[in-house]
């Protein structure tokens, strides 16, 4: 193979070119040991996923809105990741696709910075949310109790702003020249996160950023499986635990989560559906064996007596998940391995590999599975869940109907 020279005339550093304007940035010739058969199958892909991406996450994002029975923190989290992946399909693909086709970089240099700066706050942002719904299902599964307090709408609303807040904010410095700069990688092919004249750089940082997360979204899988085993263990050997337990005089889990500030009530997989009581396990108060009484005295006499027979509630017994249970956390997990399969081979890339000059097809294909990542999760919707199905339906349903009501 040829030797490759991307050289423009711009003296080069230690640390690479520093390209100070638009028309040195332009003169750049990129891609330049690459197969061009392979430079256009790139930018089909690129034009596919845009595609199947932006009318995909967008339908995904207004159906979980209007639907009712999926309206829970997990489908706020899943909508916050589709409107990560709507803004890359928007904004970075078309760039993308226009300079595999063009071999140079003919969007200026300020687009240049937003690029690099927006490409890393888009991968930041969908991460987090993966790590949100991973916390939010271990929660969930194995502390049903403080679930109600802890997702009221109010602190999803927290959470989300502060996704969002902490990427923008990672990565202002390097627009700033500060701890690496944005600028154009000619090996690389694409504007990205460059060390700056010290040397320093975040690069590093962020790949240690992108493994902890992954610990934690491990962690709370494991922690899931082994509590749903265990609870099908005890279930299996004791079918109903009588043991009494003390719960507290005030609200009861049930109790909060008919609460106007929850969101759990709607959750197909809330406590209620893993862990309940039935009407069986309740013992009789006084209101149930008493004479009849009218509406307002029968309403007075449950109140006095509600909270003296609280205490005596049967022990909560943690249920094996239920069928539709089992399908929502197996959507979830294959949702967190395309996520791991399409961000892991560009990170590993870049680490292994600093010169991308002999490796066209490596580079090529690691950033094109990164791109797929923005437009495959609305497939696994409708592939693993019926009730994600139904949402899709009932939109479009609406939207017939609306067309015809216009007609």
């Amino acid at each position: 193979m040829a030797a490759c020279n991307f050289s423009s005339g711009v003296v080069e550093s230690k640390y690479g070119v520093q390209y100070n304007s638009s028309e040195e940035l332009a003169s750049v010739v990129l891609f330049q040991c690459y197969p061009e058969a392979l430079l256009q199958f790139a930018s089909a892909c690129c034009v596919v996923f845009m595609l199947i991406g932006i009318p995909g996450n967008l339908t995904t994002i207004v159906a979980l809105a209007r639907y009712k029975k999926v309206r829970n923190a997990t489908a706020i989290f899943i909508m916050n990741l589709h409107a990560s992946d709507l803004i890359f399909n928007c904004f970075i693909l078309p760039m993308t696709a226009m300079t595999f086709v063009k071999g140079s970089w003919t969007h200026g240099w300020v687009m240049c910075r937003l690029y690099a700066y927006f490409k890393f706050v888009l991968s930041s942002s969908s991460l987090s949310s993966v790590v949100a719904i991973s916390i939010n299902r271990y929660v969930i599964v194995c502390h049903p109790l403080i679930y109600p307090r802890m997702y009221t709408k109010r602190i999803i609303t927290i959470i989300i702003c502060i996704i969002w807040a902490s990427a923008l904010a990672m990565f202002v410095a390097p627009n700033f020249g500060a701890m690496g700069r944005f600028d154009l990688e000619p090996n690389e092919g694409f504007c990205t996160m460059m060390p700056d004249s010290n040397g320093s750089s975040p690069k590093n940082v962020f790949v240690i950023g992108f493994a902890l997360p992954y610990l934690i979204i491990v962690f709370c899988y494991a922690r899931i499986w082994w509590v749903v085993k265990t609870a099908k263990k005890v279930q299996n050997n004791s079918p109903r635990a009588t043991q009494p337990t003390q719960l507290p005089l005030t609200q009861t889990q049930a109790d909060k989560i008919k609460e106007e500030n929850t969101v759990t009530s709607c959750d197909p997989s809330s406590p209620d559906s893993i862990y309940s009581t039935s009407d069986n396990d309740k013992e009789p108060t006084p209101a149930d064996t008493s004479a009849p009484q009218s509406p307002r005295e029968d309403n007075v006499l449950i109140k006095y007596f509600k909270a003296p027979f609280r205490h005596t509630r049967k022990l909560v017994r943690r249920k094996v998940p239920s069928s539709r249970d089992k399908r929502l956390c197996a959507m979830i997990v294959v949702i967190m391995i395309s996520h791991c399969f399409s961000h892991v081979p560009v990170m590993v890339t870049r680490l292994a590999y600093k010169e991308f000059k002999t490796k066209p097809v490596l580079n090529v294909f690691s950033h094109l599975l990164l791109f797929s990542g923005t437009c495959i999760n609305p497939i696994i919707y409708v592939l693993m869940s019926k009730e994600y199905r139904q949402a899709y339906k009932s939109l479009f349903e609406s939207i017939i109907k609306k067309f015809r009501h216009s007609n």
